[in-house]
C-alpha cells in the first residue's frame, strides 16, 4: 500500500511540474503567417494568444477597418520547451523563438496577462482611453499633419476625437479620426 501512495504522490508531483514547466515564449513568424502558426501551433495542442487589432486602411480613396495582428509577425505561445522546442522550431511559418544567443527566454505571466485584459468581447484588442483631456498630441495624417493640438475628449464610438489646435493664437477645436493623432514626446 505504501508503494502505491508513494507512486500517487510522485505522479502528482510530476504533474505539478509539468504544469509549471509551460512558460510564455514569443515565437516570431514569417511575415504574414501568424494565423498559419497559429493554426499549426494549436494542431499540436499548444497554447496560443495572437492578440488581434482593428485598425483603419485607406482602400480606394475610403477608410475601412482591418483586423491585424497587435504585434505583426508575432504571437505568444505556452510551452514546455523540453517537450516542444523542436516541433514549434520546425513549424511552418515559424521564424523562431525570441531569446539571446543562448536560447529561448520566456516572458512573464504578466505581460500576456495584461495583454489579455484589454481585449474586448469582440476578441480585439482595445487601445482606446490612451488619451486624457489635457494630453498634448500631434496629429499624423491629414490635412494638419506634424501640427501639435490638445486632446479635449472622444466624441464617438466609431473613432472620432475632438483636439484643440492652437492656429494663428486661437485654440480652434478640430473632430478628427482617433488614429490621425499620436501622444506627443
Amino acid at each position: 500500500m505504501n508503494v502505491q501512495n508513494d507512486l500517487n504522490e510522485t505522479n502528482a508531483i510530476n504533474d505539478l511540474n509539468e504544469v509549471d514547466s509551460r512558460l510564455w515564449y514569443v515565437i516570431q513568424t514569417k511575415p504574414g503567417d501568424e494565423h498559419r502558426v497559429e493554426t499549426h501551433l494549436l494542431n499540436q495542442e499548444i497554447e496560443i494568444f495572437l492578440p488581434l487589432l482593428e485598425t483603419p486602411q485607406y482602400c480606394n480613396g475610403k477608410m475601412v477597418q482591418r483586423i491585424k495582428p497587435l504585434f505583426p509577425n508575432y504571437l505568444f505561445a505556452r510551452l514546455d520547451l523540453k517537450l516542444h522546442y523542436y516541433n514549434v522550431k520546425w513549424t511552418r511559418g515559424v521564424s523562431k523563438i525570441l531569446g539571446a544567443g543562448d536560447g529561448p527566454i520566456s516572458i512573464s505571466e504578466k505581460v500576456v496577462q495584461t495583454i489579455r485584459e484589454k481585449v474586448g468581447k469582440d476578441n480585439l484588442v482595445r487601445l482606446e482611453g490612451e488619451w486624457k483631456e489635457g494630453d498634448i498630441v500631434q496629429i499624423t495624417s491629414g490635412p494638419f499633419k506634424e501640427l501639435m493640438g490638445i486632446f479635449q475628449k472622444k466624441m464617438s464610438d466609431n473613432g472620432r476625437v475632438r483636439i484643440l489646435l492652437s492656429l494663428i493664437g486661437v485654440d480652434i477645436p478640430v473632430q478628427i479620426l482617433q488614429w490621425q493623432i499620436r501622444k506627443a514626446a
